[in-house]
């Protein structure tokens, strides 16, 4: 594991990078308010052996810089973000993975830029939010998230992992590390998101201007969706868009893990199973 910066026009970008360059690329982008240290702290020591793996903090998350402009959170200007700095650090076609927000990165970057991509691979994210869940308006949403990080403020890293133990089934000092990377000390000596509020409210926007339907029918890889069976209200917005992505994508595979949102932290080792299986599997596409 190696942790590098790259200096851009807009400012820094950092990246995290594990296993042999020689072996098939993952691209890996993490969910919204998050960073890769958090999202795929527990996943990437278990695909290093068979991936060469380069997990990036998108912008205003963890290490990289924020964008100054609310429509570089659009998907597309995310696209073209991923696309000029993975063009910087991989040569090759590679697989591009998302958690959550970061699998509609994933999914609107194998939409504008398919000669990158060899294979498409979704981690409970880029099939149901928020267009298949009527409840989740712009307005509610906008709200909700406009309160959340207002509120998201601790004392003290103990607080921190008070909430951010219910996030999983399975946690350990090892999750703690992952969950404090998440926040930054403010002036008031409070711990806050690092990730700021312009950052989160203007990824929210784009959910709605930007649906992940409308990629869809662009995209020619194969791909891969695992989802989290939990909790199971969502079972109906799940299967919508389980349907849709079987009617637009010809190659798609699809299961389940017995586990919330953050599947990669609960399951680990049987995501990264299902993982190399479908890798092996495509291994003549991919």
């Amino acid at each position: 594991m190696r942790n590098y910066e790259i200096a851009t026009q807009e400012g820094i970008v950092s990246y995290w990078e594990y296993g042999d360059e020689r072996n098939p690329t993952i691209v890996c982008l993490h969910g919204l308010a998050g960073n890769g240290f958090y999202s795929f702290g527990e996943l990437a020591p278990l695909l290093q052996e068979n991936f060469h793996l380069i997990i990036l903090d998108s912008p205003g998350h963890g290490k990289t810089t924020a964008f100054l402009h609310e429509n570089d959170y659009m998907f597309s200007s995310l696209a073209t973000w991923v696309h000029e700095i993975v063009g910087k650090i991989v040569q090759v076609p590679f697989i591009i993975l998302g958690h959550s927000w970061g699998a509609d990165v994933a999914l609107h970057f194998t939409r504008f830029y398919s000669e990158k991509v060899s294979g498409l691979i979704l981690l409970d994210g880029g099939f149901t939010f928020p267009q298949n869940q009527p409840e989740m308006t712009f307005d509610y949403t906008y709200s909700g998230w406009n309160t959340y990080m207002e509120q998201s403020e601790f004392a003290d890293e103990e607080d921190i992992f008070q909430e951010y133990r219910t996030y999983t089934k399975r946690w350990d000092t090892g999750k703690e590390q992952y969950a404090a990377s998440l926040f930054s000390k403010r002036n008031d000596g409070k711990l806050g998101l690092t990730a700021s509020k312009f950052t989160v409210l203007a990824i929210i926007k784009a959910f709605f201007k930007e649906p992940f339907a409308d990629a869809y029918p662009f995209i020619k890889v194969p791909t891969l969706l695992i989802y989290a069976a939990h909790p199971e209200h969502l079972n109906e917005a799940r299967a919508k868009g389980i349907l849709q992505l079987k009617t637009h994508i010809e190659d798609i595979t699809v299961t389940a893990i017995d586990s919330a949102h953050m599947l990669q932290w609960d399951e680990p080792e049987q995501t990264a199973s299902i993982i190399n299986q479908w890798v092996f599997e495509k291994r003549p596409v991919i």
